[in-house]
């Protein structure tokens, strides 16, 4: 699985959340909330976005399988988060998100030469899920008539991290 992630992602997080508020002033780049982590961008119009975010990778790799991202658009009550996937993820089927026993969340994205990115905005449902919850489990088929491919998601910290970047 050959992903590039890096400076596109955080370029398509931030297009997303691109109208994300300022008023982020208590969260910094680097910051810790369990597992997951602040960062911080510059977007064209000076103003800084940030937004929480857990990499996902093999033991023994640096290599990213998923990087799950967070963050809240300007005057929006609920997050919206975003997934970014390898190429060739099957958006026809769309891709699940369950936490804990709770009943999965099915959302479509889309792919590129680089990758799949896949999101929506959660509601108040989801947010008591993942504020509550312990762990989140993200489902996709890798193309059509394959398996589907499970990735752990820890929500251990989202809950004080989603608060820091509001």
């Amino acid at each position: 699985m050959n992903l590039k992630f890096g400076s596109l992602f955080a370029l398509a997080a931030i297009a997303l959340l691109a109208t994300t508020s300022a008023n982020a002033a208590n969260a910094k780049t680097g910051q810790r909330f369990g597992d997951w982590g602040v960062k911080c961008e510059t977007i064209p119009d000076k103003s800084q976005v940030c937004y929480v975010q857990q990499v996902l990778s093999e033991k023994g790799s640096n290599q990213p399988l998923m990087i799950t991202v967070l963050g809240y658009g300007k005057g929006k009550p609920f997050p919206t988060a975003i997934f970014e996937l390898p190429k060739g993820v099957d958006m026809k089927q769309g891709v699940q998100l369950k936490v804990d026993k709770n009943q999965a969340v099915a959302f479509k994205g889309k792919c590129d030469q680089q990758g799949c990115r896949a999101g929506f905005t959660l509601d108040n449902p989801m947010m008591q899920q993942i504020s509550k919850g312990q762990r989140a489990l993200l489902a996709y088929r890798p193309g059509p008539n394959k398996e589907p491919v499970i990735l752990p998601i820890s929500l251990k910290g989202l809950a004080p991290g989603l608060k820091a970047v509001k």
